[in-house]
């Protein structure tokens, strides 16, 4: 089966079944090799597993990993401690591309060498009453026009299939927004005309929350009614950030995210300005 059809296969063209309580865990920027020096990047291994012990104690039905999986994708050793750690999940986990699984920026060679090693670079299925959108922002960041017209009219399709669920989730890496719409462009946000664009689609079509990561720092915001939330790397972390992972408790009234910092872990070893 080639790739990009192992993608569809994971978009379930399902209803919304009835809603039901759980609980589901947003990990970011796992990034092996990240700041490590390590032999054989024990330092980065050691916060991945705890972290995903640390989820692992939740049982959530399911974990997502947004982006920047590994530092080096050409690095066959960072990606073999990635598999390891991955391995240890006891939960469902969906994951999608963050820019350093791209090296050097996206192009559509690199997904295809993407998609050959990870199977997939965007998911969306619909289960207990709500769906669940991943989407490559690779495309979007780097201009890549083809590759973002392709999954726009994805996006929207599967948007369209999400309008009777209680809630909707879109999970990609590099934040839309960190603090507020009007906030300067950089590295870590879209340009403003594509801030623009994605948020009016995501509140056409009633997205609940925007979950993100890249920042290495947790970020929560409301924007016209949608929560864009980034979460901290569960590597190594930047400026006021700390290693962890938002839980995401989904209720019949609504929905409780917590940044969580990984039991164990000690920040000062962890956090660079």
């Amino acid at each position: 089966m080639k790739p990009c059809l192992l993608a569809l296969s994971l978009m379930l063209a399902l209803s919304c079944s009835s809603f039901e309580p759980f609980t589901f865990v947003q990990m970011s920027d796992t990034q092996i090799g990240f700041i490590d020096n390590s032999p054989r990047y024990t330092h980065s291994d050691s916060l991945m597993q705890a972290a995903v012990a640390g989820a692992n104690a939740l049982k959530p039905a399911y974990v997502f990993v947004t982006g920047d999986l590994v530092n080096d994708s050409t690095d066959p050793v960072q990606d073999s401690v990635y598999r390891a750690c991955l391995a240890r999940i006891e939960a469902p986990v969906y994951a999608v591309p963050g820019n350093h699984d791209y090296k050097g920026g996206f192009t559509m060679e690199k997904r295809e060498a993407y998609l050959a090693l990870r199977g997939y670079d965007r998911f969306s299925f619909r289960d207990r009453g709500c769906a669940f959108i991943g989407m490559d922002s690779n495309c979007i960041k780097d201009g890549v026009q083809e590759a973002e017209a392709e999954q726009w009219e994805w996006l929207v399709r599967e948007l369209d299939a999400a309008k009777d669920c209680k809630y909707r989730f879109v999970f990609l890496h590099c934040p839309i927004v960190r603090e507020r719409m009007d906030e300067p462009e950089d590295y870590f946000n879209f340009s403003m005309e594509q801030r623009r664009k994605y948020v009016s689609l995501f509140k056409e079509k009633g997205v609940d929350v925007v979950f993100a990561g890249h920042t290495h720092q947790d970020y929560d915001a409301l924007i016209d009614g949608i929560r864009f939330v980034a979460a901290g790397p569960v590597g190594n972390a930047l400026g006021h950030g700390t290693p962890g992972y938002h839980v995401v408790s989904v209720g019949e009234s609504g929905v409780d995210i917590t940044y969580t910092p990984t039991p164990g872990v000690d920040p000062k070893h962890c956090v660079f300005q």
